[in-house]
């Protein structure tokens, strides 16, 4: 090798390594500026400071928008403004770090606080066992169970959590406020006794009140409710939604400061995007929505179009069916991180005015900016259902369970839309794939059995996963009538009728049980104990194979 050449390899190695180092020294400041902005973040949220918070998380998700802290910040952030925004970020959140319970405990903890419930069912669905027996999921299960009515489960939940953290005033609050519904008068005197001893100085003190008047209000003790709605607004930690709730209980008292109060929260609200939200939504469904749009159009134009308020605004065309003014709303405007929810109310305004081939447009637009987005679509998907857009739900529902295969709840869903449609094949190929990813779930494991047997595919396969799911719970009564269905099939009609003939008769009141009751004891030949249950049946909602095997059954009967 010749001194040039060598001079010549020399000066390329040297360039190469200048030009990795101040590619590795970019990267390297990135990462340090990131994880600065993000402490700064941190440091400016403790103090309240919302204003720099704000431009430092910004900065850092400039750089690396999947940094799970500053998106996490960003949630903390939106939520102690009282933004529904937050909920979005905790779901991306979750959705970055799909294997940190705690940002899933987040995201249930931020849809209870929104009342989005069944965003809180999908945070909490799909977590391990390890998950589920910590006193942090009982709390937020309990909480989810009262916020769903169902005080048994909400109960059962709390007390779980007490037994993990028995020194939890909050847990004991909660179960005190779950056995204020008790029927037992008895045990719903103690609960409200407990929880009126709170003290003032107490950080449960509010918690304590809003409970109380609650209480108040479902047994239409409108002055007891007043009471404590006052004391709780008196207090210097009242939140926005604490006023709006003493609105609430001074028209149902048909108290005479409900129109200064309420002009008050207008004048308060005129400050406050978010408050202008709340109080928009509350006139939308305690006056009308024709007077809260006037008055939500009364505020400044650029609070009009400062979010969350054109929600508020668009919630209140769409409620009026007034399609032209919510097309001519959402067309010019840009909501930043909201754009797909945007462009499918552009689709609803256009589908209902007739303009098809605009609303697909938008439809499409939408799905295309969500297709990386559990939270977007999750929300695509409870739109779709509220306007009964089946096809469209399903293609939503279909990417979620293709893109986030841990969000469980989506294939869940989607077995109900294709079970409601009657699609036994489709409901096939799905349940194979659910199966595939977690032949652990036992449901999915008896679903899948049905269908295969029901369209008589891959008959050893599903005689095997019903049995199994049988032996795993012989007490569910689907499970035993799909196990019962491959005996039949077996041409075992006697050990068949003898696994059916276990099931509770309070289980025969379900008309698709009673359905595969009614099936079996046709085909062993005990005619009297299928007649009644058939004819249930009728009144089933049945895949088009299942109905069949109904129609064959009463056939048999007839003939006998």
């Amino acid at each position: 090798m010749n001194a040039f050449t060598r001079k010549t390899l020399i000066f390329i190695a040297v360039m190469v390594m200048v030009g990795f180092g101040g590619w590795f020294g970019r990267k390297v400041y990135q990462k340090a500026t990131e994880h600065r902005l993000v402490a700064e973040a941190s440091q400016y949220l403790r103090k309240q400071d919302l204003r720099n918070a704000s431009l430092c998380l910004q900065r850092a998700l400039q750089i690396n928008p999947v940094n799970v802290e500053a998106n996490q910040l960003t949630a903390d952030m939106l939520e102690e403004a009282g933004s529904p925004a937050a909920l979005n970020w905790r779901i991306r959140a979750a959705q970055i770090q799909t294997n940190n319970v705690e940002y899933r405990f987040a995201w249930a903890l931020t849809a209870l606080k929104m009342n989005d419930l069944p965003s809180a069912v999908q945070a909490l669905s799909g977590l391990d066992k390890r998950a589920r027996s910590t006193a942090e999921f009982h709390k937020l299960a309990g909480a989810l169970a009262w916020n769903l009515h169902d005080a048994k489960d909400a109960e059962t939940e709390y007390s779980e959590a007490l037994r993990s953290e028995p020194t939890n005033q909050a847990i004991t609050l909660n179960l005190a406020t779950v056995r204020l519904v008790s029927t037992n008068p008895v045990v719903a005197d103690q609960a409200r006794l407990s929880l009126e001893q709170i003290p003032a100085n107490s950080p449960l003190y509010l918690t304590a009140l809003r409970d109380l008047m609650t209480d108040a209000v479902a047994h239409k003790s409108f002055k007891r409710a007043l009471s404590y709605s006052q004391k709780i607004v008196d207090d210097p930690n009242a939140t926005y939604g604490d006023k709006l709730a003493h609105l609430q209980i001074l028209r149902l008292a048909n108290a005479s400061g409900f129109d200064s109060w309420l002009a008050a929260l207008k004048k308060e609200a005129g400050y406050s995007a978010d408050h202008a939200y709340a109080l928009g939504h509350w006139m939308q469904l305690e006056e009308s929505p024709a007077q809260a749009l006037r008055w939500l159009q009364s505020l400044p134009a650029n609070m009009q179009t400062n979010l969350p308020v054109p929600l508020a605004i668009t919630d209140c065309q769409i409620a009026m069916k007034d399609w032209e003014a919510l097309r001519l709303t959402v067309e010019k405007q840009d909501w930043g991180d909201f754009n797909y929810y945007r462009l499918a109310l552009e689709s609803l305004a256009n589908r209902n005015e007739g303009r098809n081939i605009d609303a697909e447009n938008a439809w499409q637009r939408a799905v295309l900016l969500s297709e990386h987005r559990l939270d977007q679509l999750a929300r695509l998907d409870q739109l779709t259902a509220s306007w009964r857009w089946t096809q469209e739900r399903t293609e939503v529902l279909q990417q979620i369970v293709s893109t986030f295969p841990q969000a469980t709840w989506a294939g869940e869903q989607l077995v109900e839309v294709f079970y409601a449609s009657g699609q036994t094949r489709a409901l096939a190929d799905l349940l194979n794939k659910l199966y595939a990813a977690d032949p652990s779930n036992v449901h999915v494991k008896n679903n899948l059995a049905t269908i295969l047997l029901l369209l008589r595919s891959n008959l050893d396969k599903a005689d095997r996963l019903a049995s199994e799911s049988y032996n795993s719970s012989p007490d569910n009564p689907f499970y035993a009538c799909t196990y019962a269905y491959s005996l039949l099939l077996q041409s075992r009609p006697g050990e068949a009728a003898k696994v059916v003939s276990s099931l509770k008769i309070d289980y025969l009141k379900n008309p698709s049980i009673a359905a595969y009751y009614g099936i079996v004891e046709a085909e062993a030949g005990n005619t009297q104990l299928a007649r009644a249950p058939l004819k249930l049946a009728e009144s089933a909602r049945l895949l088009p194979e299942e109905t069949e095997l109904v129609h064959q059954a009463e056939a048999r009967l007839r003939n006998i």
